[in-house]
């Protein structure tokens, strides 16, 4: 009221419209700390099911990996069947793991076929969705088609021809194993797939850096290799996680293109201690995937950094 007195009752007037109410609006408006309003009922509600079905989803997922967890460091587990029992800390499965079964030579043969298929997706894949983007060829639309048509084929309905392949192969070069055949299958199809993201990602980067390139006197190779797969790098990053998991997840194709356990990844190896009575161990079958997770995570801990780092270059300067 201190306010109001330093006016007559006529300067409150405009118009001949009271000023008093415009000024309760205005008081009352200031109340608010947000313009969010308050949640109705159907809104609480809405937000008590989110929540709902977020902690249902998350005890979906924890829930087996707890019990795994519990299984591998249980002393008093058996040996045939995970069965809630006592927990008594050991490490005894993970000691079986290592000295009854091929668990290290099944972790050297997984390594050495992701890692060199995520090498060879990562090439291959760098220079088809290069190109994809940014020329404009014969055939173009058409191959585009016809990899997007393959990828509706299940992987599995080839092994008669990846059988076949192999024996051809083989009769022209002795050396080449089943592992690298896998290679080959584990390549081919992640190179289909990760032409049509790259690609994608590529087309978002503007020409007008190519062009200001090869104004600088840079060859295509050189716009590639400067400009393009700095700016990619992120993109590049997650397909080579991806082509780098996918053989340590996959069960099917190494059981049956690899008859030899000796040459076993991980997940065909770690069967053979659920599926055959005289090897059944499936507490040390979960101490097992236990450790196959490990690779996993170290490397994505490595690369995280590595996903974000080329999404501020390449800005064009003003």
């Amino acid at each position: 009221m201190k306010l109001f007195n330093r006016f007559n009752r006529d300067d409150l007037v405009i118009n001949k419209k009271p000023l008093l109410p415009f000024l309760r609006f205005r008081k009352k408006e200031r109340l608010y700390l947000s313009d969010r309003q308050p949640l109705t009922l159907m809104g609480i509600l809405g937000l008590g099911l989110s929540y709902v079905v977020l902690f249902a989803w998350a005890f979906i997922i924890i829930w087996p990996l707890l019990q795994m967890v519990i299984s591998a460091f249980n002393g008093k587990q058996g040996a045939y069947l995970m069965q809630n029992t006592n927990f008594e800390f050991s490490l005894k499965h993970f000691e079986y793991l290592f000295s009854e079964t091929l668990y290290l030579t099944w972790v050297k043969n997984t390594l050495f076929i992701s890692g060199a298929t995520a090498i060879l997706t990562l090439i291959i894949v760098s220079f088809t969705g290069y190109a994809y983007s940014r020329y404009r060829f014969k055939g173009r639309k058409a191959s585009l088609m016809a990899i997007m048509l393959i990828q509706t084929i299940p992987t599995f309905a080839g092994i008669t021809a990846f059988f076949t392949m192999h024996s051809i192969i083989a009769s022209v070069i002795p050396q080449f194993t089943r592992q690298m055949m896998l290679i080959l299958i584990y390549s081919g199809g992640a190179i289909a797939s990760n032409t049509f993201i790259l690609k994608g990602y590529i087309d978002s980067v503007s020409t007008e850096l190519d062009d200001a390139a090869k104004i600088d006197g840079c060859s295509n190779m050189d716009v590639y290799r400067l400009i393009i797969l700095p700016i990619a790098r992120p993109m590049l990053t997650i397909i080579a996680l991806w082509s780098f998991i996918g053989p340590f997840m996959d069960y099917m194709l190494p059981r049956v293109l690899l008859t030899n356990p000796q040459s076993y990844t991980l997940a065909a190896g770690l069967f053979t201690l659920t599926n055959d009575f005289r090897t059944m161990n499936q507490p040390a079958f979960a101490a097992g995937g236990l450790l196959t997770a490990i690779p996993i995570a170290v490397l994505f801990m490595l690369l995280q950094d590595q996903l974000v780092s080329g999404l501020a270059k390449g800005a064009v300067k003003g």
